[in-house]
């Protein structure tokens, strides 16, 4: 199979032999080719989601065409960093990190770890190299715990009794079919996306910085993103997602897999703005051993639509996560975000706030769960969603729900949609400020506490100019 896999070349759309295909290009063992086709089968076998589906209603399919859409583009670049726009190039070289990677369409482009973090076991590397130098490790964890593709995932998921193990069984997004039709497109193409394997009471100072950049035409990706970190470890991780504008349609069909064990920590920032012509699918899952502590912050800016699922399992007692969000979308942008505070056991704690802004004619839709699970009492979670309209078109559904099935918790939520206070404008321009500056005041004051989370810098600074060009164009 590997002799002739520089010669073959990616046919446009997606099949069984187009999977085949990509496992022979990438030279991939046996076992990864074996779960690809698993994937694929899955997905045949499950139908598109309806339009009457709960979870998919306020998202319209009709238009999403694969037709002509390469599943793998190589990277031929021979200086990749150097063929990012200038923006990029000043995040993929930031000494603030201590370590740096950057994908540059489908296929791993450049890596950079601190010399001190190599020799601590710090493993920092895309998914393709992992899997030819870590096989085992990969093999552990590679979609068998956290984001899966088997027709189970979607039951009530239940903590695992197997300390040494740290699996579980079942788990994702109620009782429906959720994103498996799209989970399982993903199993099946995967392609570049980061590996970050922190050992044992290894803590990292620096925060790590993950970029994936592509321009090529008619690209679909599947990154993939496989955390793990081990007892007693922490650290930060961010993770930048763009791309050039082009006028062919593409997709983007990512998942995320974020593994805590007991008394681990971890910062993780998941950044999109992809262009346009994009439209972009995210399946993310957390799961949180006993004492686990979880920073996690989704910013969502770029792409035509955003279809995102994301997942937290609380599946030790003392977990406790943050799960932070901030949108903004403009033009006819389509936002429809799920989250998932899933407590599986006693004495965890969630606290959520998402927060939006939208104009023109964009749309959001934000649907959270918190399911608190019979044997999980003393559960301690929170939700709250606010959302600021700054034109008559913008619209914005917020859809809080709760599922408790435990009598001694804590649990409560809140949504707000809105324009920006009047008086708050009216006070501004008072001042001698116009009211396009007064809007980006208010907004950017809005936005300024999740956005002080972020550690670098570079990505505040850069973030920070994306809203402020949405609100003044």
């Amino acid at each position: 199979m590997a002799n002739n896999a520089a010669t073959l070349k990616m046919e446009t759309g997606f099949s069984k032999n187009a999977v085949e295909t990509l496992s022979q290009i990438k030279r991939e063992p046996e076992w990864i080719r074996a779960r690809r086709l698993e994937a694929w089968h899955l997905y045949e076998e499950t139908p598109m989601p309806a339009s009457n589906d709960e979870l998919w209603r306020r998202t319209s399919l009709k238009d999403l065409k694969f037709d002509g859409v390469i599943p793998f583009t190589p990277n031929e670049n021979a200086n990749p960093v150097n063929a990012l726009p200038a923006k990029f190039q000043q995040i993929a070289n930031d000494a603030n990190a201590g370590g740096v990677l950057v994908q540059y369409n489908s296929a791993g482009a450049h890596a950079r770890l601190a010399d001190d973090l190599k020799k601590r076991g710090v493993i920092f590397c895309s998914l393709d190299t992992a899997i030819r130098e870590y096989p085992e490790l990969v093999k552990q964890y590679f979609m068998t715990q956290a984001v899966t593709y088997s027709e189970n995932r979607y039951a009530s998921a239940k903590p695992s009794t197997s300390k040494a193990s740290g699996k579980h069984e079942g788990g994702g997004y109620g009782d429906t079919i959720g994103d498996l039709k799209f989970a399982a497109l993903h199993g099946a193409f995967f392609s570049g996306g980061t590996f970050l394997y922190v050992p044992r009471n290894v803590v990292i100072d620096l925060p790590l910085q993950a970029l994936t950049y592509f321009d090529a035409p008619n690209a679909a990706m599947f990154t993939h993103t496989l955390v793990v970190v081990e007892e007693g470890a922490a650290v930060t991780l961010i993770e930048n997602y763009a791309s050039q504008n082009n006028d062919a349609r593409r997709f983007s069909n990512g998942a995320v897999e974020l593994i805590l064990k007991p008394n681990a920590s971890l910062q993780y920032f998941h950044l999109q703005d992809f262009a346009r012509d994009v439209w972009h699918f995210s399946t993310q899952t957390a799961l949180l051993d006993k004492d686990a502590s979880l920073t996690w912050l989704n910013g969502t800016l770029g792409s035509q639509s955003t279809k995102a699922f994301l997942d937290c399992k609380f599946l030790g007692a003392g977990g406790n996560a943050k799960l932070l969000g901030f949108f903004f979308g403009d033009g006819k942008q389509h936002f429809d975000q799920h989250t998932f505070q899933n407590h599986l056991v006693g004495h965890t704690e969630s606290d959520l706030l998402y927060k939006g802004a939208l104009k023109d004619e964009a749309y959001s839709a934000f649907r959270g769960l918190i399911r608190v699970s019979p044997d999980a009492q003393r559960s301690d979670a929170y939700q709250a969603n606010r959302n600021i309209l700054l034109s008559p078109k913008a619209h914005a559904d917020s859809i809080p729900e709760l599922e408790i099935e435990a009598n001694d918790v804590r649990c409560t939520h809140g949504a707000t949609v809105g324009p920006i206070d009047a008086e708050q404008i009216f006070y501004l321009q008072a001042r001698g400020i116009p009211k396009t500056e007064a809007e980006q005041v208010i907004v950017a004051g809005f936005f300024d506490p999740l956005m002080q989370k972020i550690p670098l810098e570079s990505i505040r600074d850069e973030l920070t100019e994306v809203i402020q060009n949405k609100i003044g164009h």
